[in-house]
This record gives C-alpha cells, structure tokens and sequence, in this order.
C-alpha cells in the first residue's frame, strides 16, 4: 500500500473523468478511485462526462450505482475539449467555495492514489497541480514512442517560448485544481466556451496558459507514474493535428500574451 494512504484527508474534491468509449477502461478505475476514497480521500466524488460513447461506458456507470459517482452524457461524441467545458461548468457549480477539482484520463493509465502527493503539493501553496512526467520520481510504462515525442516536443516547445514557473508537463490531462482559481477564469472570460476554445487536446494546454494569467496564479507538479500498459484501447490522439493545434496555440499566447488567447 503506497504510504501516501497513512493519512486521511478530508477535502472535498469533485474528480472529472471525460470519456468515449472506455467500458473497458472504467471498471479497474473507478475500482481504483473507490479504494482511494476508502483509504485516503472519503470526501472524493467522480463526475464522469460520457462524451457520446458507442459502448456501454454509461452502463458501467450506472451499474456501480454508488451516490460517489455522477454520470453526465452527451448526445453524441463532440470530443475531449467539450467534454471538458461540461465537466468544469459543473465541477464548478457543485464546487463549495474551498473545494477541489481534479481531472484525468478515463482510460485507466492514470491512477487516482497519486490524488494524495497532488493535494499534499497543492496544499504547499498552490492553485494548480499537475502529475508530471519530467518530474524526478516519474515512471512511464507502455507509452508508444510516437507519444513520448510529442509529449518532450510540448514540453520544450511551451517551456522555450510561453514558459510558466513551475511547469514542465504542458499536455497531461492528470491535475488537481482549486475551484477557487477556476471559478476566477470562468468570471474573468465570461463563459465555459470562451475559456476553453480549443476543440482538441490541446485544450488541455490552453487551460493551464490562461490559468497563467490570473494574477498570482501558482503552479506546482508531481512526479506520476503513467500506465500506458494497462490502457485497453488505441490512442484517441491524432498526433499531426495536434502537432500543428499546438503550434497555433503557442503562437497566439506568444504574440499577445496580455490578452485573453480567446480574443485573438
């Protein structure tokens, strides 16, 4: 038992969990998020965004029937980043003023203990945490190496030119927010859909860039220990288009890094 479990927390964090397609997947996670609860965090509820799966991901839901777990369903796939604005519109809204919100994949390489390192780290001063893969400690099994590529390139892409304190990982979808900061970006930008205008997974970068410009915004990683070996489907990241999504996003923030990227 990993010894971050010594210790119970009583923080109430709201864990989004954006899927397609992940009947396979879900089972051996939400199995990993009810043990975590059990052991660490009691106060840990999922809110998993059923992004029109064709599969019986909402069934999985349904069948755990436990109050810990919501399930929101799209009428059809519309893709990760509106998955997201659904998952953080609500998040949010449930949210008590002191409240947490975390996210990760829903194709079981993430794992829901290291919410523990994530909250110790966040409770060190921070409004946002990522698990990171470029962090002393982190552990990767099973990662094509196509994907590792992409991963170093944004690393050393938004690093070198957007850099942020405190973040190295740009890309992971594996974090723990205050509600707090969230709320203060969706007042700042008006709606869900001006905040998150990207339609890819970059919308994953585009958050933590405009996260970075709220005043007094601090970021702070982990080292995670991602699990490539245990996903039971085949990517869903088109790595091209997201190369070039990447690019595009990297240069709107560049040129005008003042400015809300929505209005560019």
């Amino acid at each position: 038992m990993p010894s971050c479990y010594k210790l119970m927390r009583n923080e109430k964090i709201i864990l989004i969990l954006p899927a397609y397609n992940e009947e396979e997947a879900l089972p051996p996670l939400l199995q990993a998020v009810a043990e975590t609860r059990q052991n660490a965090l009691p106060n840990l509820t999922v809110t998993v965004i059923d992004d029109g799966s064709q599969d019986n991901t909402a069934q999985v839901v349904r069948d755990l029937n436990q109050d810990w777990c919501k399930l929101i369903q799209h009428p059809k796939n519309m893709g990760l980043a509106q998955a997201m604005r659904t998952g953080i519109a609500h998040a949010v809204a449930a949210s008590p003023e002191d409240g947490l919100i975390a996210a990760m994949d829903a194709d079981n390489s993430h794992q829901p203990h290291e919410l523990s390192l994530m909250l110790e780290k966040l409770n060190a001063g921070y409004d946002v945490v990522i698990a990171s893969r470029f962090q002393p400690g982190a552990r990767m099994a099973g990662i094509p190496p196509h994907r590792q590529l992409f991963s170093i390139g944004v690393s050393v892409l938004f690093q070198t030119f957007t850099p942020i304190k405190g973040v190295k990982d740009f890309s992971c979808g594996y974090r723990l927010y205050r509600a707090g900061i969230l709320r203060r970006a969706l007042n700042d930008w008006g709606s869900i859909d001006n905040f998150v205008t990207e339609q890819g997974f970059s919308c994953m970068t585009e958050i933590i860039l405009k996260l970075s410009q709220l005043p007094n915004a601090k970021f702070g990683e982990t080292p995670m220990d991602l699990r490539y070996d245990r996903k039971p489907t085949a990517t869903k990241m088109k790595v091209w288009q997201n190369i070039q999504d990447m690019w595009r996003l990297m240069w709107r923030h560049r040129l005008s890094p003042q400015k809300k990227i929505s209005d560019q």
